[in-house]
C-alpha cells in the first residue's frame, strides 16, 4: 500500500509538471499575440470636417466606418498648432515650452537631447518600427534609433502640380525669387497614386504585406500630407463638393476684444491665387471646397489601408489610431491655417479602433497629443520612461463613459494656453512684459466671437485657469485633474 501511493504522487507530481510545461508552451506560442501590432495614421492639419463629427458637408465613408469599429475623441487637442514642434511633442510625449518645440523647424534630437521616441521604445522592446510619409516632420529626427529601416517618402514634393494649366499660376519665394509655388489649389483627373499622398499609400499597402508574414510585432506609422496648402487632389474629390456648398464662415473680424497678441498664419499667403482676390467670399467658398475635397481624397486612401489590414487578417492584433497634428482655421475671423490658440487650430481628430476598444463609440474625455505615447505603449504592453508628461487613456477606450483629464495645455511662440470643458483661456507675453488675455466660453460660444475674460460673470473660472497657467508656465507643474 505504502508503494502504492508513493507510485501515485510521482504520478501526480509528474502530471502536474506535464500541465505546466504545456501551459508555458502553449503561452510562448500565443506570445505574438499579446502584443499588439499599431498602426498609426498622422494626417497634417487635418480638423475635425468628418462625418462621425457631425460635419453635413464632409464626405468621408472610410474614417466614419473607422470610428464605427472604435472610439471618437470629440475634445482632442494638439499640444502646439505647428507641425514639427507638435509632431516632436507628441512623439516624445514631452511638453511644448518656450524654449523647446515651438516652430515648423523643430527637432527633438536638438530640442531634448537623450529624449527617447515612441517608436524608439517599441522597437526597444522587440517591435518592427517604419514610418511612411511624414511622421517626424524632419525625416532625419532620432531617424537612427526610432525605425528599423530608414523612413520611406513619395519620392516627390508635397507641393506637385499636376494640371498643366497651373504653370501659368507661380509665385515666387518671399526669400528666394528664383524657386516659384503654385497656386493653391489644383484638381487634376488624375488616379489617386499620382499624387504624393496616394503613392505613400502604395508603399504602406506593401508594408502590410510584409509586415504581415512576420512572427515580430510591428509599429506602422503612415502620415499624409493632405488637407495641408496646397490643397491639390484628383478632380473627383472636387467633383463631391461643389462650390453652392459652402458659404464663408459670418464672422469675419477678429474676436470682439481680442488682443493684438492674437494673430493668423501667413502660409497661404505664399502660394499663387489665380484670379481670385485674397479673402473675397469667391476666395473663402474656393479655399473650403480645396480643403474638404483634400479630405475626401484622404479619406479614400484611409480607407485602401483599413481594406488591406481587413484583408490580410491582422484585426484580430493590429490597433488602428487615427490623428492628426493640429486643426486648421478656414477663414473664422479672416483666420487661415494654424498658429494660433483658437479652437480651430488646436482641437484635431482622434480615433482608436482594435481588440478590447469599444465600438461604435464616442467620448467627451479631454485628451491632449502627448497622450498618444503612454496610450500606444500600454496598448503594446511595453514600458516607458516615467519622465514623460502624457498621460494613458487606455481607460477611456475600454469605457468611453469615463473622465480622463480636466485641462490640458497648449502654447505657440508667445502664447499659452489651458482648454477645460468651460473654454480656452490663453495668455500673451507681450514686448512690455505684460501679458494680454483671452478667455473664449466653448458653451455659449463655440465660433470663440467674444473674449469675455474681463466680464464679472467669468472671474472665478478665469481666476482659476490662470492660476493653473502660470503653474504650468513658471513652475513647469501642469495640473490635468
Amino acid at each position: 500500500m505504502r508503494i502504492f501511493k508513493i507510485v501515485v504522487a510521482i504520478s501526480t507530481l509528474l502530471q502536474g509538471l506535464t500541465i505546466t510545461i504545456a501551459a508555458q508552451a502553449a503561452e510562448a506560442v500565443s506570445e505574438p499575440d499579446e502584443h499588439q501590432n499599431i498602426v498609426m495614421i498622422v494626417v497634417d492639419d487635418l480638423r475635425p470636417v468628418l462625418g462621425v463629427y457631425g460635419d453635413q458637408k464632409a464626405h468621408t465613408p472610410n474614417i466614419d466606418a473607422l470610428a464605427n469599429r472604435g472610439v471618437t475623441f470629440t475634445h482632442a487637442y494638439a499640444n502646439v498648432p505647428v507641425c514639427g514642434a507638435s509632431r516632436a511633442s507628441m512623439l516624445t510625449g514631452l511638453r511644448p515650452t518656450k524654449d523647446r518645440f515651438w516652430d515648423y523647424k523643430a527637432k527633438a534630437q536638438d530640442d531634448v537631447p537623450g529624449a527617447k521616441s515612441l517608436p524608439q521604445v517599441l522597437r526597444e522592446a522587440g517591435y518592427y518600427t517604419m514610418a511612411i510619409g511624414k511622421i517626424f516632420h524632419h525625416s532625419s529626427d532620432l531617424a537612427d534609433v526610432s525605425w528599423s529601416q530608414r523612413p520611406q517618402s513619395a519620392g516627390m514634393s508635397h507641393a506637385t502640380a499636376l494640371n498643366p494649366e497651373s504653370e501659368q499660376y507661380q509665385k515666387p519665394r518671399a526669400n528666394n525669387p528664383n524657386v516659384f509655388k503654385g497656386p493653391w489649389y489644383e484638381y487634376a483627373n488624375v488616379e489617386n497614386e499620382a499624387y504624393p499622398d496616394g503613392r505613400v499609400k502604395e508603399k504602406a499597402l506593401d508594408a502590410l504585406e510584409e509586415l504581415s508574414k512576420n512572427d515580430q510585432p510591428f509599429f506602422l506609422s503612415v502620415g499624409f500630407i493632405r488637407p495641408h496648402l496646397p490643397f491639390y487632389a484628383p478632380e473627383r474629390y472636387y467633383d463631391l463638393h461643389p462650390e453652392d456648398k459652402f458659404t464663408p464662415f459670418f464672422h469675419r473680424e477678429k474676436p470682439s476684444g481680442a488682443p493684438e497678441s492674437l494673430k493668423g498664419s501667413g502660409e497661404i499667403r505664399s502660394y499663387h491665387f489665380r484670379d481670385y482676390e485674397y479673402n473675397s467670399d469667391a476666395f473663402h467658398v474656393s479655399s473650403q471646397r480645396g480643403y474638404y475635397a483634400s479630405v475626401s481624397y484622404i479619406d479614400a486612401l484611409v480607407g485602401d489601408i483599413t481594406k488591406q489590414i481587413q484583408a490580410l487578417g491582422l484585426e484580430k492584433n493590429t490597433t488602428l489610431v487615427f490623428l492628426s497634428d493640429h486643426g486648421f482655421n478656414l477663414g473664422e475671423h479672416n483666420f487661415w491655417t494654424k498658429h494660433n490658440l483658437l479652437d480651430t487650430a488646436m482641437r484635431i481628430p482622434v480615433i482608436l479602433a482594435g481588440p478590447n476598444i469599444a465600438e461604435n463609440q464616442k467620448t467627451n474625455a479631454l485628451i491632449e497629443l502627448v497622450d498618444i505615447f503612454p496610450t500606444v505603449t500600454e496598448i503594446a504592453s511595453v514600458t516607458h520612461a516615467e519622465d514623460i508628461a502624457g498621460e494613458s487613456f487606455v481607460h477611456v477606450l475600454e469605457n468611453p463613459e469615463l473622465d480622463h483629464k480636466q485641462q490640458i495645455y497648449a502654447r505657440f511662440k508667445a502664447g499659452d494656453a489651458v482648454v477645460s470643458h468651460k473654454g480656452i483661456f490663453a495668455s500673451y507675453m507681450t514686448d512690455t512684459a505684460a501679458r494680454d488675455e483671452m478667455f473664449f466660453d466653448l458653451v455659449s460660444d463655440p465660433h470663440e466671437t467674444q473674449n469675455v475674460v474681463d466680464q464679472s460673470a467669468y472671474s472665478t473660472v478665469t481666476h482659476a485657469l490662470r492660476e493653473l497657467l502660470n503653474n504650468c508656465i513658471e513652475k513647469q507643474k501642469c495640473e490635468t485633474q
